[in-house]
C-alpha cells in the first residue's frame, strides 16, 4: 500500500522513545500511542480479525469505530499487513510438518499417518498455500493518458483539405438530392368503446 503524506511524520519516529518526539503535539503522541498498541496486537495474534482489534482499540483509546479503523488500515500502511508474515509462517509449518510426517509414514507403513498428510495438504490448499501471492499494482505510479480534443483529422491520418467550406457544400449539394421524403397514405381507425 501506498504510504500517506499525513503518514510520514510518523514513520521514523514510530518507536522511538516519546522524549525524542518533543516536535509532535498531544494528539500526534496519542494517535501515535494507538499506531503501537494496534501493532503489538497483530502481532501478538497475526489472525487476529479487525472487528477484534477495532474493539481493542475503542475500550483501550475511547475512540469511534471509525477512527478505530483508519488507525488499523494506517499501521497496515506504515508497518505492512502481519497477517502476509503470518502466512509465510503457516507455509513454512505446513511444509516442515508434511516433510516429517512423510518420514516417518514411509519408516512405519503407517497409514495413519498418510491420513494426516492428506489433511495437511488439503489445510495447505484451503489456505492457498500452494498459491503465490499477488503483487500488489502501483496504483499511484499508473498515469491516466492525456488526451486533447482537436478537429484536426491528420491526427487520425486523414487528408488536409484545401477549401473545407467547399467541400462541405459539394456533398451537401451531391447527397441532398438523394434524400426523398414520401408521404404515406393512412387511415384512422377508431376503436369501440363497448362498457
Amino acid at each position: 500500500m501506498p504510504r500517506k503524506p499525513a503518514l510520514d511524520k510518523y514513520h521514523d519516529v514510530l518507536f522511538k522513545d516519546f522524549d525524542e518526539m518533543k516536535h509532535l503535539l498531544p494528539a500526534e503522541r496519542q494517535q501515535l500511542k494507538r499506531y503501537r498498541s494496534a501493532f503489538s496486537q497483530s502481532l501478538e495474534n497475526p489472525s487476529i480479525p479487525d472487528v477484534v482489534l477495532r474493539d481493542f482499540l475503542m475500550t483501550e483509546f475511547n475512540i469511534s469505530s471509525t477512527q478505530a479503523y483508519i488507525d488499523i488500515q494506517n499501521v497496515r500502511i506504515l508497518l505492512g499487513n502481519v497477517r502476509n508474515a503470518g502466512k509465510e509462517w503457516v507455509r513454512y509449518l505446513v511444509n516442515e510438518t508434511l516433510k516429517d510426517v512423510i518420514e516417518k509414514a514411509k519408516t512405519a507403513g503407517n497409514k495413519k499417518l498418510m491420513e494426516l498428510i492428506l489433511a495437511a495438504d488439503k489445510l495447505g490448499k484451503y489456505n492457498r498455500l500452494d498459491k503465490e501471492d499477488a503483487q500488489e499494482l502501483p496504483w499511484e505510479d499508473i498515469l491516466p493518458q492525456t488526451i486533447e480534443p482537436t478537429s484536426d483529422p491528420t491526427v487520425l491520418g486523414g487528408k488536409v483539405l484545401k477549401n473545407k467550406e467547399e467541400e462541405i457544400r459539394k456533398m451537401y449539394i451531391k447527397y441532398k438530392g438523394e434524400i426523398e421524403i414520401e408521404d404515406t397514405d393512412y387511415e384512422v381507425i377508431e376503436n369501440d368503446k363497448r362498457d
